[in-house]
């Protein structure tokens, strides 16, 4: 029994993962196909056209973008206002963090040291 150089298994391996991919793209084009085709059925049985169902999937999403927009009102999140300053250092003024995202190194060191109440902004 002859064994294969590893260049020639990779080529051999290669070729296969082709020929899988190639059935694999075929049953996904019957199974949509498939679906296109109930799809046009009950269109057909129902008497509906294509704007209509355009028309249909657009409205779904202007409630979606409605949902958004509400669940960030009833939350007070309000798209381009600052937040306001939470914390500056006590002796580099122009060191400041809102207490949103990550947290700075002179924070951190504040922290540690045990004075970030000085850094709090009334």
């Amino acid at each position: 029994m002859s064994t294969l150089s590893i260049a020639s298994q990779l080529a051999k391996l290669r070729k296969e993962r082709q020929a899988i991919e190639k059935k694999e793209k075929a049953l996904l084009s019957k199974t949509n196909d498939q679906a296109v085709a109930q799809i046009k059925a009950i269109m057909k049985d129902s008497g509906l056209s294509v704007d209509d169902l355009l028309a249909a999937l657009k409205v779904s999403k202007v409630q979606k973008i409605k949902k958004v927009s509400e669940a960030k009102a009833s939350t007070g999140v309000k798209a381009g206002f600052k937040v306001p300053i939470k914390y500056r250092h006590p002796t580099h003024q122009g060191l400041e963090w809102t207490g949103r995202g990550k947290t700075p190194v002179w924070i951190q060191e504040l922290k540690d040291s045990g004075q970030l109440e000085q850094a709090l902004v009334s």
